[in-house]
């Protein structure tokens, strides 16, 4: 462990309806669940910096995690599909959330998938996205205080070598590191072994782990609203490893991968699932 972070516990409006609904997902919503910033419509673009001032007004001194999740072509059109329409866009996307965190120093999670994707891009559109993620972190870094860690896939997407080159080619000395597993379902430990071999290629690098579904571990290759799974370890900084940072909520239990296994769209809370998630990890002990 090397941080001391003290998360916030989400409240909430949302929240509350949710648990209206659906009583059982009081037991997500115990712990702290990450914020997700994008859009599918440019909607946010000169609000967002004062929408996170006054999230942090609400939570200091705890301090929320956040994800930034705008790339241009986001998912590569698939059941996440949205993200900035334009390199310039999204870049002033940046600028402005950077604005909005200032001196404070949440987590923040930067781009889920949008590095590991450009191994299925061909070259042009690979090495365009590559060169915008560099320019993007460089800029969100230089402006504001945050502890970025790069989102990189999971174990079972890359090896750690592969993982290394492609850090590589978009990180900086102002990133704290990575975040591996993020809306997946690969367990803990094989989580954190493969990262720490990725530390051996990057030893000035720290890492977050998404525990968030993880309990029951992966159901085969299956990663659009698997049956059967459960929550794995709440949040916490004490995680028993000098380099692993974190285990975080990142994915939010409960909120669908996409319209697979009779879920709705991506990203939209999805209460039966939820609570079977609940269900798998406490039984008849809720």
């Amino acid at each position: 462990m090397s941080l001391n972070y003290p998360f916030w516990v989400n409240n909430f409006d949302r929240v509350r309806d949710h648990k209206l609904k659906y009583p059982l997902s009081s037991k997500i919503f115990e712990h702290p669940v990450s914020f997700w910033y994008g859009e599918r419509n440019g909607k946010c673009i000169g609000k967002l910096d004062k929408s996170l001032t006054r999230l942090f007004k609400r939570t200091i001194p705890q301090m929320p995690v956040l994800v930034v999740y705008n790339m241009p072509n986001r998912d590569m059109g698939h059941y996440s599909k949205g993200g900035a329409k334009t390199r310039e866009s999204y870049l002033l996307f940046l600028l402005e959330f950077a604005r909005g965190v200032g001196k404070n120093k949440p987590i923040v999670i930067f781009e889920p998938d949008s590095l590991p994707h450009t191994t299925l891009m061909d070259t042009k559109d690979a090495e365009w996205r590559i060169n915008l993620m560099k320019e993007g972190l460089e800029l969100f870094t230089d402006r504001c205080d945050a502890l970025v860690y790069v989102d990189i896939g999971h174990s079972n997407w890359l090896s750690p070598k592969e993982a290394n080159e492609l850090l590589n080619k978009v990180s900086n000395d102002k990133v704290r590191g990575f975040a591996v597993n993020v809306s997946n379902y690969r367990t803990t430990q094989e989580s954190m072994e493969w990262s720490k071999k990725l530390c051996e290629h990057r030893p000035n690098d720290y890492f977050v782990i998404d525990t968030s579904r993880n309990g029951n571990g992966p159901h085969g290759n299956e990663w659009c609203n698997p049956p059967g799974r459960s929550l794995g370890t709440p949040p916490t900084c004490d995680t028993g490893d000098e380099k692993c940072d974190a285990f975080l909520w990142i994915k939010i239990p409960g909120e669908s991968d996409g319209k697979a296994n009779k879920g709705p769209k991506a990203g939209k809370f999805w209460g039966e699932m939820a609570e079977e998630l609940v269900n798998n990890t406490f039984g008849n002990n809720k």
